[in-house]
């Protein structure tokens, strides 16, 4: 089953795509948050080129695992969205995906400025090496994604 990832954040959606089968998720790009409509017509795009099946949207949870405000917003945003682009919507904890994703970014010692996204260029920021926002929502979507295919596995 393929999968698409989303960081859902005030301004922009981070996504990734991913694929069950060989479990490995990838950042693909950002989408600046305009309206829902707006919004769903850019996630659509990437629903019909990768032929996903499925939506896993990162829930941000308190860190003592409650849903808070910031959670129910993304709850609505995401229901609009996956009823705009006719698939089903899993959500995932998300709680310190970005961390992880500059913490990943930092290890892999790739400077951020090698990182493309699939809208072919990296941030100006980026390329002078600081850690660009986009860039960084789009590998938390990988994050994201990631973690939900890691626990799917060891559910078999």
């Amino acid at each position: 089953m393929k999968l698409l990832g989303l960081d859902v954040g005030d301004r922009r959606v981070g996504v990734a795509f991913g694929d069950a089968e060989v479990r490995i998720a990838t950042p693909v790009d950002v989408v600046t948050r305009v309206s829902d409509d707006e919004d769903a017509r850019a996630i659509g795009k990437f629903v019909r080129e990768y032929d996903v099946a499925q939506l896993i949207v990162g829930l941000p949870r308190n860190m003592d695992g409650t849903d808070g405000a910031q959670a129910a917003s993304v709850v609505t945003y995401a229901e609009k969205i996956s009823r705009a682009v006719n698939l089903p919507v899993i959500f995932w904890d998300e709680r310190l995906t970005t961390m992880e994703a500059m913490r990943r970014t930092q290890e892999a010692g790739a400077p951020a400025q090698t990182l493309r996204l699939r809208s072919g260029h990296a941030s100006r920021g980026l390329r002078r090496g600081k850690k660009s926002r986009r860039t960084l929502d789009a590998i938390a979507a990988a994050v994201i994604l990631q973690d939900y295919m890691d626990a799917q596995g060891s559910r078999e």
